[in-house]
């Protein structure tokens, strides 16, 4: 899966709000971990969006990949992705002896990508 990948330095994305801060925010009044982690990524965009006003910011619930599409994006985490000639996006920085989630070497779709890490925005470069 990860022939043909280039080994990329991860650029600082310190800047971005992560969805685990958001995360570590949030009350108890949201039970499950999943619905503690998709309120999380809401809030992430919210906070993104406001934060960065130049940058555009994807939210779980922006299903549709945006025309034309950027040619990379960070994920909630602050991770950079790319988008592939074939419209498939993967992660800039995977390394299989580093990354525990396989699903990190998987070549996504934009709705996976938004729903499994998003939201998704800009990368800086591309602004």
């Amino acid at each position: 899966m990860t022939t043909g990948r280039t080994e990329t330095t991860p650029q600082p994305l310190a800047e971005l709000a992560t969805v685990t801060e958001a995360c570590d925010r949030l009350e108890d009044t949201v039970t499950s971990e999943k619905d503690r982690w998709a309120t999380a990524q809401h809030a992430t965009a919210e906070t993104r969006r406001r934060q960065h006003p130049g940058r555009t910011t994807w939210a779980p619930n922006d299903q549709e990949e945006p025309v034309p599409a950027p040619p990379e994006v960070v994920d909630g985490e602050g991770e950079a992705w790319t988008r592939t000639g074939n419209g498939t996006w993967y992660m800039l920085s995977f390394n299989p002896a580093t990354c525990d989630d396989e699903r990190d070497a998987d070549y996504l779709t934009w709705r996976e990508l938004v729903d499994e890490y998003g939201p998704l925005t800009t990368h800086a470069r591309t602004v």
